[in-house]
């Protein structure tokens, strides 16, 4: 069995949460009546997760990923956000 590290496991984490905002943002059309609503809510619940990272993890697994805590996966995030967006906006007309 293949183990990750912690990091690896936020990263995919990030990745795979960018992907469920992207379906949530495009189906219930959260980037109406622009889309920087819909990036507003995407920026929120980044921020949200890494909240309740920062609770959930103890202070020596916090302390180990430093500054990665909050930048690890970041632009993966955005990007499959914006990816998924797009995907089912157009599915979706």
């Amino acid at each position: 069995m293949i183990s990750l590290k912690l990091e690896d496991k936020l990263y995919w984490g990030r990745f795979v949460g960018g992907i469920i905002m992207g379906i949530i943002t495009a189906y219930f059309k959260l980037y109406q009546p622009t889309i920087l609503v819909g990036v507003l809510i995407m920026v929120v619940a980044y921020m949200l997760s890494a909240i309740i990272l920062r609770i959930i993890l103890s202070a020596e697994e916090r302390s180990r990923l430093g500054r990665n805590l909050y930048l690890s996966g970041a632009a993966t995030y955005a990007a499959s956000w914006l990816i998924t967006l797009i995907m089912i906006y157009n599915l979706m007309l």
